[in-house]
């Protein structure tokens, strides 16, 4: 049941992100690619390495280290577009950075991957993938439904305009319900483990916020710009990494680490949305 669901609810996910993207909305981000590589850089870049350090760290459980590197391989998920509006962020840098993220996710994820499991799995009975099978996997379950969107969005602008609402509703659901189903399939495993493993998922949420504001501030982005960069490497596509743990590697212990993050990122987020929210009312007071 999981492997058909899980792939169709991603799918579906990523394709109502595609129903709200239009070409002009790249067009703009890219008059100001100074954000856009910030945005990116913290999620392609900088959020494996931290993962990588992490890891190099972590000495418990091997399947619960590589979950941490397929967690740090995917890309902003589509949760963080929203919560960036609700903190006062740039939200077509968001949704902009969201998209290329997950289009670059098809070639970084594979060889983040394939370069963790050389690493961290070896020769041990752990199950390995190859990367033309996770290139072709990620493809179908999050490129293809993206640019469907994208196509339909611009071919028939009226009838994605018609869809876009219910569709983001359903997909708020599709991801609740990954996310759910995740936590019933592996919940007790994630209780009995919070204590050691989850101070490094803290710290990868957490840190990647804080180079996210680093980033911004040397960079010079103004305030809207660094708080969707902020957002951006914070929320991870968490129902995309338990996809990659439970149907490619078959091993629903990779996906623990996925669900302590999309249980974390949501707290670390609302924290974060509440101070930008008073930085930016300070910020309009003094002018």
């Amino acid at each position: 049941m999981s492997d058909l669901l899980l792939p169709l609810g991603l799918a579906f996910i990523m394709f109502a992100v595609g129903l709200g993207l239009r070409v002009d909305d790249f067009v703009a981000v890219f008059r100001r690619p100074r954000s856009l590589v910030a945005a990116l850089g913290n999620q392609i870049l900088l959020l494996p390495l931290i993962g990588a350090m992490l890891v190099f760290i972590y000495a418990g459980r091997p399947e619960f280290a590589f979950g941490i590197m397929i967690l740090a391989a995917c890309p902003g998920g589509p949760t963080s577009n929203l919560l960036t509006v609700l903190a006062g962020g740039n939200a077509a840098l968001s949704v902009s950075a969201t998209a290329l993220a997950s289009l670059a996710g098809m070639l970084t994820i594979p060889l983040i991957l394939w370069l963790a499991q050389a690493a961290l799995l070896g020769d041990s009975a752990l199950v390995t993938v190859p990367p033309t099978q996770i290139l072709l996997s990620v493809f179908f379950v999050t490129g293809l439904p993206l640019i469907a969107g994208m196509l339909l969005n611009g071919l028939k602008p009226h009838w994605s305009a018609r869809i876009r609402i219910a569709a983001r509703r359903l997909a708020t659901v599709a991801f609740a319900f990954i996310v759910v189903w995740a936590f019933i399939n592996q919940g007790s495993t994630m209780m009995r483990h919070l204590v050691d493993l989850g101070p490094f998922i803290l710290a990868l949420n957490v840190g990647t916020m804080v180079l996210g504001m680093l980033t911004a501030r040397a960079m010079k982005l103004d305030y809207a710009d660094a708080v969707a960069v902020t957002l951006e490497g914070g929320l991870q596509n968490a129902a995309l990494a338990i996809f990659i743990a439970v149907t490619l590697f078959a091993t629903p212990a990779m996906l623990v680490p996925a669900i302590m993050y999309a249980l974390m990122m949501n707290i670390t987020a609302v924290a974060f949305i509440l101070w930008a929210r008073q930085r930016k009312a300070a910020l309009a007071a003094a002018g």
